[in-house]
């Protein structure tokens, strides 16, 4: 594995200006979901755990598969 570089700021409430090694994009989020300029998103489900994924278009079907496997996981672990 190489290394990387990436340098994130601030520029507003849920906004974020990202600087990497492949250029710059710009990240918004709101709730669980970011999504960047360049189309990938991501997904908080729980405390540590995540979903990444490469077309913000394709976003619904598995945030849904995958926040209802997060909410029987939890179910499990709690009772």
């Amino acid at each position: 594995m190489g290394f990387s570089y990436r340098k994130r700021a601030r520029v507003g409430r849920n906004t974020w200006l990202n600087v990497s090694k492949s250029g710059v994009s710009g990240t918004l989020r709101k709730g669980p979901v970011s999504v960047n300029s360049r189309g990938r998103f991501s997904v908080r489900l729980a405390p540590g755990l995540s979903y990444r994924g490469g077309c913000a278009v394709l976003l619904l079907v598995p945030v849904a598969a995958l926040a209802a496997a997060a909410v029987a996981v939890a179910a499990v672990v709690a009772g």
